[in-house]
Protein backbone atom coordinates (compact mmCIF):
# COMPACT_ATOMS: atom_id res chain seq x y z
CA UNK A 1 0.00 0.00 0.00
CA UNK A 2 2.94 2.43 -0.24
CA UNK A 3 1.44 5.51 -1.63
CA UNK A 4 -2.34 5.17 -0.10
CA UNK A 5 -0.87 7.38 2.66
CA UNK A 6 0.59 10.30 0.55
CA UNK A 7 -2.11 10.34 -1.83
CA UNK A 8 -4.30 11.04 1.58
CA UNK A 9 -2.18 13.69 2.59
CA UNK A 10 -2.43 15.54 -1.51
CA UNK A 11 -6.41 14.57 -1.28
CA UNK A 12 -6.55 16.65 2.10
CA UNK A 13 -4.52 19.28 0.97
CA UNK A 14 -7.15 19.46 -1.96
CA UNK A 15 -9.92 19.83 0.36
CA UNK A 16 -8.41 22.17 2.10
CA UNK A 17 -7.95 24.49 -0.94
CA UNK A 18 -11.50 24.26 -2.21
CA UNK A 19 -12.81 24.98 1.62
CA UNK A 20 -10.70 28.30 1.36
CA UNK A 21 -12.08 28.71 -2.02
CA UNK A 22 -15.49 28.48 -1.25
CA UNK A 23 -15.38 30.28 1.33
CA UNK A 24 -12.73 33.19 0.59
CA UNK A 25 -10.47 33.11 3.86
CA UNK A 26 -7.89 34.36 2.15
CA UNK A 27 -5.13 31.31 3.57
CA UNK A 28 -2.86 31.32 1.39
CA UNK A 29 -0.54 34.57 2.48
CA UNK A 30 2.76 35.46 4.22
CA UNK A 31 1.71 34.32 7.29
CA UNK A 32 0.59 30.86 6.59
CA UNK A 33 4.25 30.52 4.36
CA UNK A 34 6.22 31.34 7.13
CA UNK A 35 3.87 29.47 9.64
CA UNK A 36 5.12 26.63 7.77
CA UNK A 37 8.33 26.91 7.59
CA UNK A 38 8.60 27.43 11.19
CA UNK A 39 6.92 24.00 11.73
CA UNK A 40 8.19 22.09 9.14
CA UNK A 41 12.38 23.16 10.98
CA UNK A 42 11.16 22.37 14.28
CA UNK A 43 9.46 19.27 13.52
CA UNK A 44 11.73 17.66 11.17
CA UNK A 45 14.35 18.64 13.85
CA UNK A 46 12.36 16.27 16.16
CA UNK A 47 11.90 13.74 13.73
CA UNK A 48 15.31 13.27 12.76
CA UNK A 49 16.49 13.32 16.56
CA UNK A 50 13.42 10.63 17.54
CA UNK A 51 14.40 8.27 14.35
CA UNK A 52 18.16 8.31 14.61
CA UNK A 53 17.65 7.51 18.34
CA UNK A 54 15.07 4.54 17.59
CA UNK A 55 12.04 6.24 19.57
CA UNK A 56 10.04 6.04 16.95
CA UNK A 57 9.80 4.94 13.27
CA UNK A 58 7.84 4.50 9.95
CA UNK A 59 6.36 1.16 8.81
CA UNK A 60 7.67 0.68 5.11
CA UNK A 61 4.72 -0.90 4.08
CA UNK A 62 2.41 2.59 4.23
CA UNK A 63 4.97 5.69 3.18
CA UNK A 64 6.64 5.68 -0.55
CA UNK A 65 10.30 5.71 1.22
CA UNK A 66 12.06 6.24 4.38
CA UNK A 67 15.11 8.53 3.35
CA UNK A 68 17.97 9.09 5.98
CA UNK A 69 17.68 9.35 8.81
CA UNK A 70 14.58 7.26 9.13
CA UNK A 71 11.88 10.25 7.78
CA UNK A 72 9.85 9.06 4.57
CA UNK A 73 8.81 11.97 2.55
CA UNK A 74 5.27 12.10 3.23
CA UNK A 75 6.31 13.72 6.50
CA UNK A 76 7.31 17.41 4.99
CA UNK A 77 3.34 17.17 3.84
CA UNK A 78 2.06 15.61 6.74
CA UNK A 79 3.41 18.77 8.11
CA UNK A 80 2.80 21.69 6.38
CA UNK A 81 -1.12 20.11 5.86
CA UNK A 82 -1.53 19.89 9.84
CA UNK A 83 -0.52 23.23 10.02
CA UNK A 84 -2.65 24.79 7.09
CA UNK A 85 -5.65 22.66 8.92
CA UNK A 86 -5.06 24.95 11.93
CA UNK A 87 -4.92 27.88 10.25
CA UNK A 88 -8.16 27.06 8.11
CA UNK A 89 -9.91 26.25 11.43
CA UNK A 90 -8.62 29.43 12.99
CA UNK A 91 -10.32 31.48 9.91
CA UNK A 92 -13.32 29.64 9.77
CA UNK A 93 -14.00 30.16 14.04
CA UNK A 94 -12.80 33.71 13.30
CA UNK A 95 -15.37 34.01 10.47
CA UNK A 96 -18.23 32.31 12.37
CA UNK A 97 -17.95 33.89 16.16
CA UNK A 98 -17.21 37.36 14.73
CA UNK A 99 -13.66 38.59 15.59
CA UNK A 100 -11.20 40.84 13.80
CA UNK A 101 -8.16 39.96 11.93
CA UNK A 102 -5.13 41.45 13.26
Amino acid sequence: MPGLYLATILLSLVGVILIDRRLALGLWRRATAVAIVVVEVAFLAFDAIGSTRGWFASDPRWVVAIMPPGIPPEEPLLLAFITVWAILLYLLAERFVGGERP
